[in-house]
């Protein structure tokens, strides 16, 4: 069939082939090398059936003849050169159909190649340059076609849609280049779920605090009221963490609010993964990498995508190190968005904000003195769960990967922004206060029970009429950072004590909610509050211009803080007295969600995070 083939188109793509691999394994990543791969892969297939159909004609026609040096060299090229494409239809196999092509296969496709050319030059260059002249030109026809398509694919340079001299002040975040990334390289998250190789993490991440950042409710109303009172300038350095792919393509202004490019990505998979330097600054301290583009990265072509998912897996080495994961597996990698402050023009240094960083790192799980002892967040927050996905068997984890769920303290904002899979993100916020989430890795470390123990001290017995006195002891067991945490004018944990006698009269309520989901005054109430410059507690949205704490009552990592209540047995009181305790968490103080839902009166779902009872016993 294929005995009429030119000798020249023979030798011709045997050249490009050689030449190509070569190209492939010593040049940079590039378009032109993706092309090369392209046109290695395509031509490479066509090539083995017209050599194979020549291979055996020639074989047949000379396997009689003397067996000399240059015969040997035939046999042992010819047995190289068939290992060579035997792993290259393996690799091939598996980029189209698989996960990720096999390290080993590329490495045989690669060496048996390359210790083919020597036996093979020996055998088939001398006495033949009748063949090869035109073979020469044939392999350089084919090499110039490689050059046109790559220039076609070269892709054009990013805009700087504000022009701005420093496009990312007055937030720390910072690329590479100290250019704006264009919109698709920061954002395009789906792309990493497409390919079938990280489904269950995107999956994980839609449902996550992470994916609706920017979307948040609150975020958006704090920024907005901001923006109203004191201008664009204070807010945008917001974006670097909240709303990072638009901050990243230079589209910082505020007020663009949900109309900025890269609006529904929040804080997408290239902005955690292209991060290339973090430090402890905070307010999104990072520089982030321009991954360098696979050909059709944002094509919504199904053909094109397929594609791109090829060149990804049968070419990986550049995607592998675009997304590094050595960054993001350290501890700091948190610091710039688990970190903030403001500078404050009236007064000197930063004011602190939230910084569940510094919490951590003066902390207990940071500076036990048995090291083997000692979390980090991803331990804890990223606890590694089974896949279906074997992408990482590379690494060793066989099916297993850290969870992109990020499951933390906000049971309000999935369900409020309809985030994917909302309900079980809820339930998975449940699970980890109530500390019900086993975490197998870290089991012999974190200890069992709530986030946040709760205990009663309380006197074996009390008599009628007189002043009975308990304590309620709150001890930070499980939680990395002080509980609770977050902004400081935001988030609320409350202990609510209530006593009844025998007969079921209540005669002791601290910590109730009245009709309008506020709580009862004189409870204890663990709300850091931040005052303006004024002395006036900040209760709403008006926080970045705090002139400093007023107090900051919180339960630090491995501590304990004690709480006393003091109150009177009625006379015909009957016992025994039955007292109960809850620590109870929300993410939103009722003076905020007012502001945030004006006239709307909603209110964030409450959790009891622990809750104990006991009894006292009336004496005469």
């Amino acid at each position: 069939m294929f005995e009429r083939t030119p000798p020249a188109l023979r030798g011709g793509l045997l050249l490009f082939l050689v030449l190509s691999g070569l190209l492939i394994w010593v040049l940079p990543f590039s378009a032109y090398t993706q092309v090369s791969v392209l046109l290695h892969t395509a031509l490479g297939v066509a090539a083995t059936v017209i050599f194979a159909d020549w291979q055996l004609r020639h074989w047949l026609a000379t396997r009689k003849m003397p067996r000399r040096p240059r015969k040997i060299a035939a046999y042992v090229g010819f047995w190289l050169i068939a290992a060579s494409v035997i792993a290259g239809f393996v690799i091939t196999w598996q980029a189209l159909f698989g996960l990720y092509a096999s390290h080993l296969w590329s490495r045989i496709h690669l060496w048996t190649g390359v210790l083919a050319l020597p036996f093979l030059a020996y055998h088939a260059i001398p006495g033949e340059w009748r063949v090869w002249k035109p073979a020469a030109v044939a392999a350089g026809a084919l090499l110039l076609l490689s050059v046109v398509a790559w220039q076609a694919f070269t892709p054009a340079s990013p805009r700087m849609p504000q022009g701005a001299k420093d496009p990312f002040a007055p937030s720390n975040a910072a690329t590479e280049s100290g250019a704006p990334l264009p919109v698709a390289m920061a954002a395009n998250s789906e792309a990493c779920g497409a390919a079938g190789c990280h489904t269950a993490i995107y999956e994980e991440w839609r449902a996550s605090a992470h994916r609706w950042s920017a979307e948040d409710q609150f975020f958006q109303t704090v920024r907005g009221v901001m923006t109203e009172l004191h201008g664009t300038a204070p807010t945008e350095k917001c974006g670097a963490c909240h709303d990072p792919v638009s901050l990243i393509a230079g589209w910082k202004d505020p007020r663009l609010g949900k109309h900025s490019p890269g609006f529904q990505e929040g804080d997408s998979c290239v902005v955690c993964h292209a991060v290339r330097r973090v430090d402890e600054r905070g307010i999104g301290s990072y520089v982030l990498g321009a991954a360098r583009p696979y050909l059709f990265d944002a094509s919504a072509s199904p053909v094109a995508r397929q594609v791109n998912h090829f060149l990804i897996r049968a070419y990986p080495a550049q995607h592998g190190s675009d997304y590094s994961l050595a960054p993001v597996r350290r501890p700091d990698s948190c610091a710039p968005c688990h970190k903030e402050f403001d500078v404050i023009v009236e007064q000197q240094g930063p004011v602190e904000v939230e910084t569940q960083y510094d919490d951590w790192k003066a902390g207990k799980w940071n500076t036990e003195r048995d090291a083997s002892r000692r979390l980090y967040c991803q331990q804890c927050h990223m606890y590694y769960l089974d896949s279906a996905d074997p992408y990482d068997l590379r690494a060793g984890l066989g099916r297993k990967h850290r969870n992109h769920y990020f499951a933390a303290g906000n049971q309000f904002m999935p369900e409020a922004v309809a985030a994917q899979d909302a309900a079980g993100q809820l339930q998975r916020v449940a699970e980890w206060l109530h500390g019900e989430r086993a975490v197998p890795e870290i089991s012999k470390q974190w200890p069992k029970g709530p986030a946040v123990a709760l205990e009663i001290g309380a006197p074996p017995s009390v008599a009628p009429g007189s002043l009975a006195r308990l304590q309620v002891v709150l001890s930070n067991r499980k939680v990395g950072h002080g509980f609770p945490t977050g902004p400081l004018n935001i988030n609320r944990a409350w202990i609510e004590l209530a006593v009844r006698d025998g007969s079921g009269r209540e005669i002791f309520h601290s910590g109730g909610l009245d009709a309008a989901y506020h709580i009862q005054a004189g409870s204890y109430v663990l709300k850091p509050l931040a005052i303006d410059l004024k002395g006036k507690m900040i209760m709403e949205a008006d926080l970045w211009h705090s002139n400093g704490e007023k107090y900051r009552p919180a339960v630090l990592a491995g501590q304990s803080a004690t709480f006393d209540y003091e109150f009177r047995i009625p006379p015909d009181a009957r016992g025994p007295l039955a007292v109960e305790a809850r620590l109870r968490y929300r993410k939103a103080n009722q003076f905020f969600m007012d502001s945030v839902y004006p006239g709307a009166h909603r209110t964030t779902p409450i959790t009891d995070v622990s809750t104990r009872k006991t009894e006292i016993a009336l004496r005469p």
